[in-house]
């Protein structure tokens, strides 16, 4: 079976999900397929495929390697049970882990022992229906909860102080240092972001002409969105599988592919997969890339599974994307697709949807030596 394989959803299968959580907004039910979803566009016709010039990430002759599994919670640990975590961010303590069908957030140490459990079920202050997913604000935390079409930002420790209206399907968040909260999703058509300040809300980041699509079918966004230190805003298109980053005044700097051949691999898994569930008419999409996440050191993190490959680390001068591999036999093979937070060493990975695992990574710079050593 296709690692994207548990990623596809048809229309009835997301109608069963709605009827399964009583009580819980529409909306934040019409997440838990929005996690899983990816719109086909990336897979349509000549019409809305890449231009006839354009730049693609070069895959690395290095690579991360992932290592044995340190550290573990799972369904069966009578520390703590999750059921649907959408999202995993490292903080000064360990980790915050979003649980959206159990309506909270839990604190872990990076032992992923639990520290703290936050939130319920509502909608009043400190309250969620979906939390799904988070980022750093300063000393801060802010979560999207889709279901109430907010975000919430609660300290360090854990503790709620406020919460911001969002319109729009919303996907995923990253805060600026001086634009504020950006937060993709479909608000502003043209524009993947939506900029949230004391004065209101606006479009950021308008979309390339040559991404925008119009189609009858409903197409739901799934772009993902990262800050680096230098205050570049940079935004994977979801449905191109290209990452586009703008400066902090809104201008476009960069427009770059995932590496080719990998970008290639991806999209003809996803149209087999589509039309084995009967077509983009019973389908609403299949995830490809899941996170996009900010490193210390200016690089981004893309997940994305290609071949052994669970993700990328994009470096934006070089234009290289060195993957992160799962050797043969590792017990993370079965995690393809899951929710991941890489801090440039250590790898946090959800097990299924309910339990989380860690493992440290190790940098080899050169992989076709390490295959030669290894015969």
């Amino acid at each position: 079976m296709s690692p994207l394989s548990s990623s596809a959803l048809s229309l009835s299968q997301v109608r069963n999900v709605f009827r399964a959580r009583e009580g819980v907004r529409s909306a934040a039910l019409l997440s838990v397929a929005g996690n899983l979803l990816l719109t086909l566009s990336a897979c349509e016709s000549p019409s809305s495929a890449p231009p006839a010039e354009i730049t693609y990430f070069s895959e690395s002759e290095s690579e991360y390697v992932i290592g044995p599994v340190i550290a573990r919670l799972d369904e069966y640990d009578e520390r703590g049970m999750f059921a649907a975590i959408g999202a995993i961010l490292g903080v000064d303590t360990g980790y915050v882990v979003a649980d959206g069908l159990n309506h909270q957030l839990v604190l872990l140490d990076e032992q992923l022992n639990p520290l703290r459990t936050m939130g319920r079920q509502g909608d009043g202050p400190g309250e969620y229906q979906f939390p799904s997913r988070l980022a750093r604000d300063g000393d801060h935390v802010a979560v999207l909860d889709v279901g109430l079409g907010r975000v919430s930002f609660l300290t360090a420790d854990g503790d709620f102080t406020r919460s911001r209206q969002v319109t729009g399907n919303l996907r995923d968040l990253a805060a600026h240092p001086e634009l504020g909260l950006l937060v993709a999703g479909d608000a502003f058509p043209d524009h993947y972001l939506v900029r949230i300040t004391e004065d209101g809300q606006t479009g950021f980041a308008r979309i390339p002409e040559g991404f925008l699509t119009h189609s009858e079918l409903f197409q739901p966004r799934a772009d993902l969105v990262a800050v680096t230190p230098d205050g570049s805003v940079h935004v994977l298109d979801g449905r191109q599988l290209a990452l586009v980053s703008y400066h902090s005044t809104g201008s476009q700097t960069r427009l770059v592919y995932l590496p080719e051949e990998a970008r290639a691999s991806i999209i003809e898994r996803i149209e087999s997969l589509t039309e084995s569930f009967g077509g983009p008419r019973t389908v609403l999409g299949v995830q490809a890339a899941t996170t996009l996440q900010s490193l210390a050191d200016g690089r981004l993190f893309v997940q994305v599974t290609s071949g052994n490959a669970i993700g990328f680390v994009l470096d934006l001068d070089s234009r290289e994307a060195i993957p992160i591999t799962v050797p043969s036999g590792n017990q993370w093979t079965q995690s393809s697709g899951a929710t991941t937070f890489f801090d440039g060493e250590r790898l946090v990975f959800t097990e299924g949807m309910t339990g989380v695992m860690i493992a440290e990574t190790e940098f080899v710079a050169s992989r076709t030596a390490t295959a030669a050593a290894r015969q």
